[in-house]
């Protein structure tokens, strides 16, 4: 029965910020026994890619291009003109493999009507295109897309799940996920964001959440609370403002800013103006960078991209690296996806703005631990 906004309760009822990725993978081409193989006319693997997002989305190309990064590793796809012709396109073919790629947008589409359609959009596209392995990235495709797929006959991997993956029923524990299901998840790395922040600006001791209303957005703010409510942050959490409203997120920030010592800036893809429109990340960025004067952390890489002040990376590359490794060891290694554990894979690097750090007047130091730099603020661009 297809998906629509009133039946929709059949599907799992968590919206979470994410790119869907299948991936139908071939990787049989890395020896030479697999390649003679496909000489003689054996059915090349095939990859279907959905994305939760859409392709201008910063957590989107990061993600991109770590499963563009292991695919060349592991030979599936032979050189950077293949994965131009993948971005660009959402469709490549090699004598190994055949990639398709679909975009939910569900960011900026994000109504249960609207979430509805992707689902049966891509779900059909999927089904007539036959993938060999299905990877599901971020927490939309996981709840929707997945929840078509799981204990099929096809193998499905996940990643950039905020916080535990059990929330959507695909698997039965990290250890023993079954069905035909693993993945990585995204662990967050909020303490240590917090904790580098406090070492850049040492003075500060109070923080507040800015956040949009999305189910990213409220996992995020859920398990910062949770955290201050057990003691474990480096500042004291004082307040949280989680609203798709621009009108009210700015209002609170500018009022807030003379309350507390920092922000933790969580995601702001879904905020619309007074006409219910959705307004562009680096727009609600670039009002921020121009209006707010205290320092601020966030946990993904495309903030300090787009001009906050530091960042201990839940890396976007590493979720779509690892998740490609898994489909490796699935397709090639024949291990059965139920019995993988899943995972968060490593924390990417401390980052810093230079950027923003000159515009808040802060000397860096050696001390602060910084592991890597950006310096550029997109969001002012």
């Amino acid at each position: 029965m297809p998906l629509t906004a009133r039946n929709m309760a059949i599907a799992p009822p968590h919206l979470s910020c994410t790119i869907v990725v299948i991936i139908g993978l071939i990787c049989s081409c890395l020896t030479s026994s697999s390649s003679a193989g496909t000489e003689k006319g054996e059915t090349r693997h095939r990859i279907a890619i959905v994305s939760s997002y859409d392709r201008g989305y910063l957590w989107s190309q990061e993600t991109s291009t770590g499963a563009a990064a292991a695919f060349l590793e592991f030979g599936t796809l032979n050189d950077q003109e293949e994965i131009a012709l993948l971005s660009a396109t959402d469709h490549v073919e090699n004598s190994r493999v055949v990639i398709r790629k679909w975009w939910m947008d569900s960011k900026r589409k994000s109504s249960r009507t609207e979430i509805a359609e992707a689902t049966n959009r891509i779900v059909a596209a999927i089904t007539e295109f036959h993938p060999d392995l299905i990877l599901l990235g971020d927490d939309n495709a996981a709840n929707y897309i997945g929840s078509q797929f799981i204990d099929t006959a096809t193998p499905v991997v996940f990643w950039g799940i905020n916080g535990l993956p059990l929330k959507y029923g695909l698997i039965d524990s990290l250890e023993e996920p079954g069905h035909n299901v693993t993945g990585v998840y995204q662990a967050g790395y909020l303490v240590e964001s917090l904790g580098f922040l406090k070492r850049v600006v040492p003075g500060i001791e109070t923080f507040a959440v800015l956040s949009d209303d999305s189910p990213t957005g409220r996992a995020k703010v859920k398990e910062l609370q949770h955290l201050a409510d057990a003691g474990r942050l480096p500042l004291r959490m004082l307040d949280s403002v989680v609203t798709n409203s621009f009108t009210e997120w700015k209002e609170r920030a500018l009022a807030l800013q003379q309350q507390v010592d920092a922000f933790f800036v969580v995601n702001h893809n879904s905020i619309k103006d007074d006409n219910g429109d959705s307004i562009e990340q680096l727009t609600v960025g670039k009002w921020y960078l121009e209006n707010i004067r205290i320092p601020e952390c966030a946990h993904e890489k495309q903030f300090a991209l787009e001009g906050l002040l530091c960042v201990c990376d839940d890396s976007g590359y590493n979720q779509g690296y690892e998740a490609v490794k898994l489909g490796y060891r699935i397709l090639v290694g024949g291990e059965a996806p139920g019995k993988i554990a899943v995972r968060a894979p490593a924390r990417g690097p401390l980052i810093i703005n230079r950027v923003r750090a000159a515009q808040l007047g802060i000397d860096i130091t050696a001390a602060m631990g910084v592991e890597e730099y950006v310096d550029k603020a997109l969001a002012l661009q």
